[in-house]
Formats: C-alpha cells, structure tokens, sequence
C-alpha cells in the first residue's frame, strides 16, 4: 500500500473503503459504523460480512469499521458509502469539548448518540485521538482526529440509570458509563457473564450522581488487582468512579478508582 502524499499537503492521509451501509437513516460526516459481522445464515461463508456496515450496538460493538467521509442522506433500503478506515486522520462526529493530542474520544454503541463520539472508553479500534481544540459539547459537530489502530476497543456504551434502579443491560467487552439520576428505590444490577476471548476488556466508568442510598453493584467472577483476592463484587457509588477488567480465564482487575470491591 502506497501510504505517501499523493495529493497537496494541506489533505490529511486516509485510507478509505466502500461498503454498503444497511441502514435507511442519514449519517453525518465522521459518524461511525460496525460491519455486520454475523450477516446471512452462520454456517455458510458470506464475504458480505466485511464489507456490509450498520450503526453500531451493544451487539456489534466489537467490530468497528471506520467512520463516514462525508454527510449521507437518508435512503430507503440502504446505500453505498464511503469510510474511513482506522489509521485515518479525518473528522468524527464529536459531541464533547477537546483539546489537540488530548485524551481519546470513543464511539457510542446504541441509543440517540449512535456512532457519536462523546466520551472516553479504551483505546484501540473504535477510539480516536483529536487533533483540534473545539467544543461540540452542546452541538455535535465535526472534529479533526486519528483513528487509533490496535485490538478492538469494544466501543462504549452509555446506560441511563433511573430512581427505580434493577437490573441494566450492559454490552460485552468494552466501556459502559453509568448516566442518570439519583438511585432512591434500589441497587442497579450487573452480572459480568465470563469472557470467551483471551484479552477481552471491559470498563465501567460513573458519571451520574447516585446518591447515598444505593450503588451500582456489579457481579463478577474475578480476581483483585492485588493478583490473589477473590473478587466477587464491584460496588460503584460515586462520580468517577470505575474499574478495569481483562478476561484471562477470569476477570482479572487491571485497575480501580474509587470503587469498592469485595
């Protein structure tokens, strides 16, 4: 692959492919998209299944493909498009104030802000340096990044607690924020079902004010970053609170700020 600057300058390097997105709704420029990894009937071989997009889920999550060139409009039965492709400097979509080389932005997987990039998850495919200084915060709006390169980063979904709390759904692999509201009726659940892949990582990061009644209580069948300790339970009470696992035929925890575990 000729990766020179066969073009003025002033263009950012991409690599770019054309796939078929199945969706019938718009896209923005810099929104991201997943293929359809399972398409058409599991025991045969489809060749579609790397070359056929849709937004990203909790379902796709692992299988991040790039991010659109430019603005689609909504077409019935889906459409042509063009991505690109991790490695790429390019614009994303960004709902979030960034700062040139700082920090990463990570691709949403479901709900309104699918394929948005709003908040930090882990690096790897899925994520994206800024390389410009803008706030899109309160508008999203397009924001000069890299697409980084690497293991998957499993994308990052965001579950919106309620006072109610219960058992939430959250994606395999990956990076969940806890948003919403104060917890005042009960716990919110999680149980981490055991990875199948060795390496596999999942984040839990909280940016919603719970209160002091009730956590987030996250179940898992683990091991404390200490390298020894059972680790059964994560109990997530606070604002920035979170934990890091990586599935090694357990859940070993990589890191922990401010939650509990037992």
């Amino acid at each position: 692959m000729d990766r020179s600057v066969n073009a003025p300058t002033k263009q950012a390097q991409v690599i770019s492919e054309w796939v078929w997105f199945e969706g019938a709704t718009a896209l923005a420029e810099g929104q991201g998209v997943c293929y359809n990894w399972d398409y058409g009937t599991a025991t045969t071989y489809d060749g579609r299944r790397g070359n056929r997009v849709e937004l990203p889920t909790i379902l796709n999550a692992r299988y991040f493909a790039g991010v659109a060139s430019r603005p689609y409009s909504a077409k019935t039965g889906g459409q042509f498009i063009e991505i690109y492709l991790p490695g790429s400097i390019c614009n994303i979509l960004s709902k979030a104030s960034t700062t040139i080389g700082v920090g990463i932005l990570t691709c949403e997987a479901g709900g309104t802000y699918a394929g948005y990039f709003r908040y930090a998850g882990l690096q790897g495919e899925g994520s994206a340096v800024p390389l410009q200084t803008v706030d899109r915060s309160s508008t999203a709006g397009k924001c000069q990044a890299i697409l980084q390169t690497g293991l998957p980063s499993g994308l990052l979904d965001v579950v919106t607690l309620t006072a109610a709390g219960g058992a939430v759904t959250c994606m395999v692999g990956g990076t969940t924020v806890f948003a919403g509201v104060a917890l005042v009726d009960a716990d919110a659940t999680f149980t981490v079902a055991n990875g199948t892949i060795s390496g596999l990582r999942k984040r839990f990061v909280c940016i919603a004010d719970l209160g002091d009644a009730y956590d987030v209580i996250v179940t898992v069948n683990g091991i404390q970053v200490d390298g020894s300790t059972a680790l059964q339970t994560l109990v997530i009470d606070d604002i920035n609170d979170e934990d890091t696992l990586e599935w090694t035929g357990d859940w070993y925890e990589k890191g922990r700020v401010g939650t509990t575990v037992t």
